[in-house]
């Protein structure tokens, strides 16, 4: 009997260029050279997005702090993130202390309302944080405007967004700063890592400063001298190889990505009980991930549908939690503004699921995928 293969949720796409060149920086990346692929990566990643500054940082997480701490985020301010996103768009308001305050969503495109945000505003709104999610694009245009009437400062989380376009302008050129992720699920990806862009001199030698311990040596000549407690948010020249070489892939990669979405549309788009996210003509999705969800018809919950997939060796992700319906966001909730129900939020995020995204797949892994689906709708529903 054939063995029947583990379809992953996600696998990256690793070639001789990326062995090469980490090799490269293995064997010659010291010395004079520490800094190398740093700073190649820096100088194209900053051209691609149109952002004057580059910082990489061991994590996205990482940088949303420093981005946060940039901009002056101190306690009790308020910043507003989408409920439905990763945690770690919302950690770092907690870190430094603010008050997260969580928006709806647009169903157009899963990516944060304006109309939720104009909810929920408040003298005491310092920033937003937008998040291209899962490889879509909000409504920028509007966003953007509405932010600089009202003086909010902008920190787009591009974590999830890199290749995607909206009105022909890339992720992560929306935010008075923007930041990246380069883990191994990403689009590109180097391990682990993250990146944060700016065209603001002022927020960039703060982040600089605060991601290497508070010391520039530029400004006082002292090696060692910390001017501020900072943080070890540091990158590697290794790392940097490896994004360097996956970077260097990118149109490839997206054509990937866009004929894996193809092939899924093309095998499971028909099924009644399912729906694809379908943006509109602004958006050009880079299909990071392809979410689909369930009708009000289905019953089973995104966990026992993963789970189920998982019997059948598919493993199948549920998409993100409301993060107000955490408990480390508990004590938030009796903010006035977060009584508001996030209604669209909790309807994608109780509905749907995340289709495998790896760079291994084919289209006779999408004809499995779609099988297990149909036998699993088979049942009463």
């Amino acid at each position: 009997m054939k063995k029947i293969e583990f379809i992953k949720s996600a696998a990256p796409s690793i070639t001789n260029k990326e062995i090469n060149l980490v090799h490269k920086a293995v064997s010659f990346g010291w010395g004079k050279n520490m800094n190398l692929y740093i700073d190649k990566f820096s100088k194209k990643f900053s051209k691609f997005v149109g952002q004057k500054y580059f910082l990489p940082t061991s994590h996205c997480t990482d940088a949303i702090h420093l981005a946060l701490l940039s901009i002056g985020i101190k306690k009790n301010d308020e910043v507003i993130v989408p409920d439905l996103t990763w945690v770690a768009s919302a950690a770092p308001i907690v870190h430094v202390g603010a008050v997260p305050i969580f928006a709806d969503i647009d169903l157009k495109n899963y990516c944060i309302s304006l109309s939720s945000i104009k909810q929920k505003i408040t003298k005491k709104t310092k920033a937003i944080i937008v998040v291209d999610l899962l490889g879509s694009m909000p409504e920028w245009k509007e966003i953007k405007k509405f932010c600089r009437k009202k003086q909010i400062t902008i920190i787009e989380d591009a974590a999830e967004g890199l290749g995607a376009y909206y009105d022909n302008k890339p992720a992560g050129s929306f935010g008075d700063i923007s930041v990246f992720s380069f883990n191994a699920t990403k689009l590109i990806m180097a391990g682990q890592g993250g990146a944060l862009c700016t065209n603001n001199s002022k927020f960039y030698e703060k982040a600089v400063s605060l991601s290497q311990h508070g010391i520039d040596k530029s400004k006082t000549g002292k090696y060692y001298w910390s001017n501020e407690i900072g943080f070890n948010y540091r990158w590697s020249n290794i790392q940097a190889a490896l994004g360097l070489a996956q970077f260097d892939r990118i149109k490839s990669l997206l054509r990937y990505k866009k004929k894996i979405h193809n092939l899924y549309y093309k095998h499971i788009n028909q099924i009644e009980e399912i729906s694809f996210l379908k943006n509109n003509k602004k958006i050009k999705n880079s299909f990071w991930i392809n979410p689909i969800t369930f009708s009000s018809k289905v019953k089973f919950s995104k966990e026992y549908i993963c789970d189920y997939f998982l019997k059948n060796k598919i493993d199948m992700r549920p998409m993100f939690y409301t993060l107000s319906s955490m408990p480390p966001f508990k004590k938030f909730l009796r903010h006035s503004k977060n009584k508001i129900t996030n209604k669209n939020s909790k309807l994608i995020s109780d509905r749907s699921i995340l289709l495998p995204n790896g760079y291994d797949l084919n289209e006779a892994s999408i004809i499995r995928i779609k099988k297990v689906l149909l036998k699993l709708l088979s049942h009463k529903l």
